[in-house]
C-alpha cells in the first residue's frame, strides 16, 4: 500500500504563516526531494530578527520575490532585502497588480492565472532560475504576497523538474490557503463589504483566497497535455538541457 504523503508544516515564525521546505518529497528516481534547497513562503515584511537569524541560519543566500514593485516596497518591502549577503532579486510576475486590490481582475479560476503564467509568462521565468544555478550550495528563498499561487506555481516547477507525482504536488498547494487565512481574512471582510458585489464576484473572491487541489491539478494536466515534460517547457523557457539537469540535481540534493 502506498504511504500517504502530507504537505510540510510551516517553519514556526513569527513574521509568516506559510514558509515551507520543498524537501522529503517522494519522487521517480527513487529518492525524496532534499530538504534546505527550497523554502516558499508569504510575505517576509514581517520577519522579526528572530526570523531574520532563523531563515539564514538555515542556509537562505538568495530571495526570488514574485511580487510586484507596488506589492514590494515601504511597509511591505522584504526584510531580508540588503539583510547580511541575501541577494534579493525582484522578478514581477503579474506587473504592476496588487494581488489584493486588483482579485476582481484576474481570471476566472487560479487555474486560469496558473496556466497564464505557463504559457504567456514563461520568459519571466529564466531570470530567476538562472540565479538559483549560482546559488546550487545554498537555500533558495521564493515568496509572493500569500505565498500560494505565483509562489506556488514555481514550487510546482521545481517539484515537477525533481520528478516529484502530481498528487504529491497538489498535496504541497492545497495547504497555502488555510495557512494564510489569518493574515488574509481581513481583507477579503473588506473587499466582501462592498454591497455592490453580487453573489458570483463573492464566490470568484472566495476562490480566489483558496487553493483548491483542482486549480493546480488543472494547471498540471494543461502542462502535460499542452508541452510534454517539464524540460520540454524549460527548453522553451531559455534553458538549456545541462543547467535543467543541474537544477535538478539540486531539488534532489546530488549535485
Amino acid at each position: 500500500m502506498a504511504r500517504t504523503v502530507r504537505p510540510n508544516q510551516p517553519l514556526k515564525l513569527d513574521g509568516a504563516r506559510n514558509c515551507r521546505d520543498l524537501g522529503g518529497y517522494p519522487t521517480k528516481y527513487g529518492v525524496n526531494t532534499a530538504t534546505g534547497q527550497f523554502l516558499r513562503c508569504d510575505n517576509p515584511s514581517k520577519f522579526t530578527e528572530e526570523d531574520l537569524t532563523r531563515v539564514y541560519d538555515y542556509g537562505v543566500r538568495l530571495q526570488i520575490d514574485f511580487r510586484s514593485e507596488d506589492e514590494a516596497t515601504g511597509e511591505s518591502a522584504s526584510k531580508l532585502k540588503d539583510y547580511k549577503d541575501v541577494e534579493y532579486m525582484i522578478n514581477p510576475m503579474l506587473g504592476d497588480v496588487s494581488s489584493d486590490d486588483a482579485v476582481m481582475a484576474l481570471p476566472d479560476t487560479l487555474g486560469d492565472m496558473y496556466i497564464d503564467f505557463l504559457d504567456n509568462k514563461r520568459g519571466s521565468y529564466l531570470k530567476p532560475l538562472r540565479a538559483i544555478l549560482q546559488h546550487m550550495d545554498d537555500c533558495v528563498f521564493f515568496n509572493c504576497t500569500a505565498g500560494k499561487d505565483r509562489t506556488g506555481t514555481f514550487a510546482m516547477i521545481i517539484l515537477k523538474l525533481a520528478g516529484v507525482p502530481d498528487e504529491v504536488i497538489v498535496t504541497d498547494y492545497a495547504p497555502s490557503g488555510d495557512n494564510i487565512w489569518e493574515d488574509m481574512k481581513a481583507s477579503y471582510n473588506r473587499m466582501t463589504s462592498n454591497p455592490n458585489m453580487g453573489e458570483e464576484a463573492i464566490e470568484k473572491l472566495r476562490n480566489m483566497f483558496a487553493s483548491r487541489p483542482v486549480e493546480m491539478q488543472r494547471a498540471l494536466a494543461h502542462l502535460k497535455y499542452t508541452y510534454g515534460t517539464i524540460e520540454d517547457w524549460m527548453l522553451l523557457v531559455g534553458l538549456t538541457m545541462d543547467e535543467i539537469s543541474q537544477l535538478r540535481n539540486k531539488i534532489l540534493g546530488c549535485y
